[in-house]
């Protein structure tokens, strides 16, 4: 299965995926595959048996592709902060009308920190 169509399936099974989502889904499989080979050409630059140096300059370009990585994930709602907020922002309410059981799961696990973070009762 492609990455892409990886991505969706995870979306699906989230309830949250749409068609105009998919010229993002293909950027983020496009810059996952990206980090694998910036990863492979940093790991290069470092002698047989050592880690190579954060100084490489293949290392910042590695950190500004994951944080491209974690913001297009946040985008797509393959967050749990991006799922609330896609959730919001296509439901109102945060609720959808068809659950989906890891959609419930989450939003009890939700549910959950909040209380727990307000000093109620989970």
């Amino acid at each position: 299965m492609r990455r892409e169509e990886q991505i969706a399936q995870q979306m699906q099974e989230l309830g949250v995926y749409a068609q105009a989502f998919a010229d993002s889904i293909h950027a983020l499989a496009v810059l996952e595959r990206e980090l694998s080979r910036t990863r492979k050409a940093w790991a290069a630059t470092a002698p047989r048996g050592q880690s190579p140096s954060v100084l490489d300059p293949h290392y910042e370009v590695i950190c500004k592709q994951r944080r491209e990585i974690a913001a297009l994930r946040e985008t797509l709602g393959l967050t749990p902060k991006g799922l609330t907020r896609l959730r919001r922002a296509v439901g109102g309410d945060g609720t959808q009308s068809a659950a989906h059981p890891v959609a419930e799961a989450l939003d009890a696990l939700l549910a959950s920190v909040s209380n727990s973070d307000t000093g109620g009762d989970p």
